[in-house]
């Protein structure tokens, strides 16, 4: 095979790979619409056990949709959050495990070599940037790294102050490399 079709298959990969992380995610609770009204550019964060929301705006302030009101909620979502990150990175890792024991060419296996230490690396910082901001005394945090250098934080906190977001920014900034825009932080208690 050429460069040209293993990148093919590569992409055809990735691309059912995120069909069905939607079709197993996306079927309950992942839009913006609460009793028929729909929410433009608020974050939504979906209880999967209770079936509830959680849905903060730009000012951070929350409101929680969950029939519990909300406690057992934070708790299930971080749990929620870290076991689905892990699932998936465990996927990604088996997928790259293929590429490089399989019939492919040099390059394609050292590609996949490369972002396998990347998937190492970044599950390291973000353990890391998570256990400094509990350090700082928040009670739980969520990192997710995104696709496009982007760097999302849960933080279980009623709110957060200037100086308590400053602080996790500049955690973030140094562990993660990246510039304070880049950097979304959401409370959730």
């Amino acid at each position: 095979m050429n460069k040209k079709q293993i990148l093919v298959i590569i992409l055809v990969i990735v691309i059912i790979t995120a069909g069905v992380i939607q079709f197993m995610y996306g079927e309950k609770g992942y839009s913006s619409r609460n009793n028929g009204e729909e929410r433009l550019g608020e974050a939504v964060y979906v209880d999967n056990i209770t079936g509830g929301q959680v849905i903060t705006d730009g000012t951070g302030s929350a409101q929680n949709t969950g029939e519990n009101g909300g406690a057992e909620t934070a708790n299930d979502y971080f749990t929620q959050a870290r076991m689905e990150r892990e699932a998936i990175r465990s996927r990604r890792k088996e997928e790259l495990k293929e590429l490089t024991s399989g019939n492919v060419s040099e390059e394609v296996s050292a590609r996949a070599q490369q972002e396998y230490l990347d998937l190492i690396k970044r599950a390291e910082i973000e353990a890391t940037i998570e256990s400094l901001i509990k350090q700082r005394g928040i009670e739980d945090v969520v990192v997710i790294f995104g696709s496009t250098g982007t760097v999302d934080l849960v933080v279980k906190a009623e709110s957060l102050s200037q100086s308590e977001t400053a602080q996790i920014s500049d955690i973030v900034m140094r562990h993660a490399g990246v510039e304070m825009k880049d950097i979304h932080i959401k409370n959730m208690k």
